[in-house]
C-alpha cells in the first residue's frame, strides 16, 4: 500500500509531503504523483515560492515557507492539493494512505 505523509509545522501549516508508491497500480500512483507534480509547479511559478522536490522512487515537496506575505496563496494551494490526495484516497483505498505528521515540534 502507497502512503502519503502531509508534514505539518506546529500552527498546522503543510510544510511538505512524502509519498511512497510501493504496490500501487499505475493509475492511483500517476493520479497522486500528477497532484504534487501540479502543486510544486504552482508554487514555483505562480507564486515564486521555493519548492525542493523529487519525483523519484520516493517522491518529495519541501515547501519554503518563510515569506509571510504569501501565507493565504500557499495555503489555499496546499489545501487543495491535501483534498485532492484525499479524493485519490477515496478512490483507491486499497492502495494509498493519506495522515498528517507535525514535523520540527520539540517538547
Amino acid at each position: 500500500m502507497g502512503e502519503v505523509v502531509i508534514q505539518r509545522d506546529e500552527r498546522g501549516r503543510i510544510v511538505g509531503v512524502t509519498m511512497q508508491a510501493d504496490g500501487m497500480s499505475a493509475p492511483a500512483k500517476a493520479s497522486a504523483s500528477n497532484m504534487l507534480r501540479a502543486v510544486a509547479e504552482s508554487l514555483t511559478d505562480y507564486l515564486h515560492v521555493a519548492v525542493e522536490s523529487s519525483f523519484e522512487d520516493e517522491l518529495i515537496l519541501e515547501i519554503d515557507r518563510r515569506d509571510q506575505h504569501l501565507d493565504r496563496e500557499i495555503d489555499a494551494i496546499l489545501a487543495t492539493m491535501g483534498s485532492g490526495l484525499r479524493l485519490v484516497e477515496r478512490d483507491y483505498p486499497a492502495e494509498l494512505m493519506v495522515r498528517d505528521a507535525t514535523v520540527g515540534v520539540e517538547v
